[in-house]
């Protein structure tokens, strides 16, 4: 481990959950991994950590020894400006990868940073290329993580340079919504925990905190959503939606084969 570049994650010593009892796996990289090869891939996963909230996972310009899934928790994926504005790109949620880029061995290209307590399932960068290499069904899951991400980002870009401060907000907190149902199966639900701060919104959308503020009373005085103690009620999911132009089919991560 490089000597700054994971200081803040905590190896968990006992109770390492198993590939083959992994709560979310049909979400992450090893999907479409066959049971009795889960005991081979799992040699790939040097260890499980823990990290506080607001702690940084690792850092823009500086190396990361690991990639990581997330197997609990929700975690921003950020870059920084000279001036030290932060643009977060994506919000990371269980089942999602963090650390990987064209080159695994370069420094980091962008930022992690916890936003709840969160426990990451790490895999050594250099032993990564071998793991695609053996098993194909891991480099297609990869690719389909990657795909369905690039679709996420390129949506939000575009709302970020198109529309309004409250079609924004609605399309960042309908994105959220509709993902977390999907991965923990609660279809009926209106409410799911939601740690971000209006800060982390407005990063997020491109807007100041006063701003997000506004628009977050806008939205509640509309009928549509609030958000109270880190709790996102969403009242009127199809009008949210239609109002941010969020397609819940975007969020769906769409096999290759």
């Amino acid at each position: 481990m490089s000597s700054d570049s994971h200081i803040h994650l905590i190896p968990i010593e006992h109770k390492q959950t198993a590939c083959t009892d992994c709560s979310i796996r049909r979400l992450a990289l090893f999907h479409g991994v066959d049971e009795k090869d889960l005991d081979w891939t799992q040699q790939y996963r040097s260890n499980q950590f823990t990290i506080a909230p607001r702690k940084e996972i690792y850092r823009e310009t500086q190396s990361s020894d690991y990639m990581f899934t997330v197997y609990h928790g929700w975690v921003a994926v950020y870059k920084t400006l000279d001036s030290g504005k932060r643009q977060i790109i994506r919000i990371a949620l269980p089942g999602d990868m963090l650390g990987f880029q064209p080159d695994l061995q370069a420094v980091m290209t962008h930022s992690a940073m916890a936003l709840s307590e969160t426990v990451l399932c790490g895999f050594p960068s250099k032993a990564m290329p071998e793991l695609l290499r053996k098993n194909l069904s891991v480099a297609r899951r990869l690719t389909e993580l990657n795909a369905r991400d690039m679709n996420i980002c390129q949506s939000r870009l575009l709302t970020i340079g198109q529309q309004s401060a409250i079609e924004r907000v609605a399309f960042f907190c309908s994105e959220l919504f509709h993902r977390i149902k999907m991965i923990y199966n609660h279809q009926q639900d209106t409410a799911i925990h939601f740690p971000l701060s209006q800060e982390d919104i407005g990063d997020a959308t491109g807007l100041t905190k006063i701003h997000v503020n506004r628009t977050l009373k806008t939205l509640r005085e509309m009928g549509l959503m609030e958000i109270s103690s880190k709790t996102l009620s969403i009242h009127d999911v199809n009008s949210l939606c239609e109002l941010g132009n969020f397609n819940p089919d975007s969020v769906k991560i769409h096999s290759l084969y």
